[in-house]
């Protein structure tokens, strides 16, 4: 199910980022929103968040949701940022 998450993330990221102009920065600040709600959750150990790490099947659902942001956050940023370079590449190549 995670992987699933990761590529419609991945799959939005680079639409918006094709897109250009607005969407791509609405997404991209929801991106880094997101991101820095997680770091500061983690830094605050509110509720054991930080133990994302190793708590293996005993996760509770923040900490899954803690975990996934962590990782799939940046990763959807990278590829909305190559998404935009792309549309902006096509769109500079059209006469």
């Amino acid at each position: 199910m995670a992987w699933l998450l990761i590529a419609l993330l991945a799959a939005a990221a680079l639409l918006a980022g094709w897109k250009g102009g607005r969407v791509a920065i609405s997404v991209a600040a929801a991106i880094a929103l997101g991101w820095t709600a997680t770091a500061l959750l983690v830094a605050s150990d509110y509720r054991d968040v930080q133990g994302f790490f190793d708590c293996g099947i005993h996760c509770t659902t923040l900490q899954d949701a803690v975990g996934f942001v962590a990782f799939a956050g940046p990763a959807a940023l990278v590829v909305l940022l190559l998404g935009s370079l792309a549309g902006y590449l096509t769109r500079r190549i059209k006469p």
